[in-house]
């Protein structure tokens, strides 16, 4: 299997040097790896950058997809993202995977644990029902103005629930109905107390998972145990169910380090395996 690192112009450095430790690791542990700054495929080469939905990126990747290709995208980790041993979250052939992350045997506690991260319970099922929004972005996917049709959904299935609107970096879309908006806050301050997470795909969704706030979801990882629809948000996965999917989750995340390593080529050559 032979892997092409797209690297253009316009990646920020950060995750441009990550993508040259992944390189370096790929070198280093005789996996067939090269580096370039225009996509410029390799025969049945596999195609790997970093943030996906950039103008410069998406088409690419469409592209080699249309093409037949696999590609692996990554981008800012679910948890640990901003540590000093920050993660990159993995996906492949899309956006999110959520349909790979639950499947096979279950990994075990041994990679979850290494993360020291908490599973709690800070909900509150009478309280506000925070409604997730989208980055400016979301035009290129065909997400435009989903927020503001979600906000109305909710304010019809619930009309006396306080809707609490949590905007994406600070982007505030048009048209959006709440109560109030939440832009400074920390995350965690946001879900606590809160009865609902609503999202298209954000990583809110699985801090509210650590969090055991309810979730409904239409994408993104979290996808893989949370129901899509508001109609079904009372089926809500176990605490069992809710523990085994972040021990899941924990592999499709890798630090430089573990990149440097080479660490992450066997597990990911072994999901590429699978889905060719």
């Amino acid at each position: 299997m032979r892997f092409d690192i797209l690297i253009t112009p316009g990646t920020r450095q950060r995750p441009a040097d990550m993508l040259r430790r992944l390189h370096g690791g790929a070198v280093a542990t005789g996996v067939d790896a090269v580096v370039m700054p225009q996509y410029q495929p390799r025969d049945g080469a596999v195609l790997i950058l970093y943030g996906l939905g950039a103008s410069d990126r998406l088409p690419h990747a469409r592209a080699h997809r249309k093409r037949g290709g696999h590609f692996v995208a990554l981008d800012a980790g679910y948890w640990e993202r901003k540590t000093e041993f920050r993660k990159f979250r993995v996906t492949v052939d899309d956006f999110h995977c959520p349909h790979l992350i639950m499947r096979g045997p279950d990994p075990g506690t041994s990679r979850l644990n290494q993360s020291a991260i908490s599973i709690r319970d800070v909900s509150n099922s009478s309280g506000p029902i925070v409604l997730v929004g989208n980055g400016p972005k979301s035009g290129s996917v065909g997400a435009s103005g989903w927020a503001e049709l979600k906000s109305r959904e909710i304010r019809k299935l619930h009309p006396n629930r306080q809707i609490k609107y949590r905007p994406k970096r600070g982007y505030i879309e048009p048209g959006v109905r709440c109560d109030s908006t939440a832009v400074t806050e920390r995350i965690e301050s946001v879900l606590e107390g809160s009865s609902l997470v609503v999202c298209r795909h954000s990583n809110v969704a699985i801090d509210a998972c650590r969090a055991g706030v309810p979730v409904v979801c239409e994408d993104g990882a979290a996808a893989a145990i949370y129901p899509s629809r508001l109609e079904d948000e009372g089926i809500q996965p176990s605490l069992e169910r809710r523990n085994e999917f972040l021990r899941r989750l924990a592999w499709w995340q890798w630090s430089e380090d573990e990149m440097d390593k080479g660490a992450i080529w066997p597990w990911l050559t072994g999901i590429l395996n699978e889905v060719h």
